[in-house]
Formats: structure tokens, C-alpha cells, sequence
């Protein structure tokens, strides 16, 4: 694919597919500010590849993309604790006490320290399946992994945060 070609290709998906991005990267990083660079760096880094992946599905490829991008801003900086909201099945409803409240936000810290600490691909695919909300065999694809190793690494992910958190005193169970 010729520079031009790619610029063009780049250009097109940034248009179509910017928000996906911007949004894939804001959920990680919970900050719009960071969210913009890494969907800068996502489609620059698109502009600067040599165009020879065949890609499949442009929407989860860029959204793994910007994923991975939000997760290693956040592991230079070490901000996880700010950045994760707490798993989807514990996330507090709207009419909850300050009690409530506060033993949200407790949890919410522990689950952040502990994602920190797990190794980088049980981190993405951690992100991928539960903050954004990927299917396996889309996360298969976009990693360029087996969907059966997608579910052995996020079933360490989970043994691992488990344990984490039992450690910390937290016996939330991290379900599949």
C-alpha cells in the first residue's frame, strides 16, 4: 500500500471510527484528555504501519488497539487505581447510602491495585472482555490469539485477582 493510500485509509477510519476509539480508551483511562492522545496514537500508529495486516473487523481491531494503548499509559503512570471503574456486577446503583458508597469506592481501589499487577496480556484481554465488553472470539481476532487461549488467560486473570484480593481482605469472587 502506497504512503498516500495509507494516509487516505487512515483518514477515512478516523472519521468513521474516532468516537469507538476515544471511547475505548476514555473507559480505561477515565480521563478525555488522555483518551485523545491515545486515540491520536492509535490512528498515527495506524498511518505509520506498512499496511500489510489484513484486518477483519476494523471496529474491534481499532478498539483493541486503543485498549491496549489506554493500558500501557496507565501502566507507565501506575494510575490504575484512578482509571478502572469496579466490575460491572458490583458498580452501585443510584439510589445507595454513603456507606454504600464508600464501600464501593474501597473496593473499587483494591480491584485497581490488583489489575496493576497483572501481567500485560491478562490485562488485555481483562479490559477487553469486561470494560469493553468484547465478545471472545472478537478479542481472539483482534489479539491474534485461539478464542480457547482468550478464555485460559482471563481465566488466570480472574484466579489472579481473586487471590489478590483475598489477600487484601476482599472475597469478592471475580465471576466469568
Amino acid at each position: 500500500m502506497s504512503a498516500s493510500e495509507q494516509s487516505r485509509l487512515a483518514e477515512s477510519l478516523a472519521r468513521q471510527y474516532g468516537r469507538l476509539v476515544f471511547q475505548a480508551a476514555y473507559r480505561v483511562l477515565g480521563d478525555a484528555a488522555q483518551a485523545e492522545d491515545v486515540q491520536q496514537e492509535v490512528f498515527l500508529r495506524l498511518l505509520q504501519s506498512d499496511g500489510r495486516d489484513a484486518i477483519e473487523s476494523w471496529p474491534a481491531y481499532l478498539s483493541a488497539a486503543a485498549s491496549r494503548a489506554a493500558i500501557d499509559v496507565l501502566r507507565r503512570q501506575r494510575r490504575w487505581w484512578r482509571a478502572l471503574p469496579l466490575w460491572r456486577a458490583q458498580q452501585p446503583g443510584a439510589a445507595e447510602s454513603a456507606e454504600q458508597a464508600n464501600l464501593h469506592d474501597e473496593r473499587a481501589r483494591r480491584l485497581r491495585q490488583a489489575l496493576a499487577g497483572l501481567p500485560r496480556r491478562e490485562a488485555q484481554c481483562f479490559g477487553l472482555r469486561y470494560l469493553e465488553g468484547m465478545e471472545i472470539d472478537q478479542i481472539a481476532r483482534s489479539l491474534r490469539l485461539s478464542a480457547n487461549n482468550v478464555n485460559v488467560i482471563l481465566h488466570r486473570a480472574r484466579r489472579r485477582l481473586e487471590a489478590e484480593l483475598a489477600e487484601r481482605g476482599d472475597t469478592t469472587e471475580i465471576a466469568p
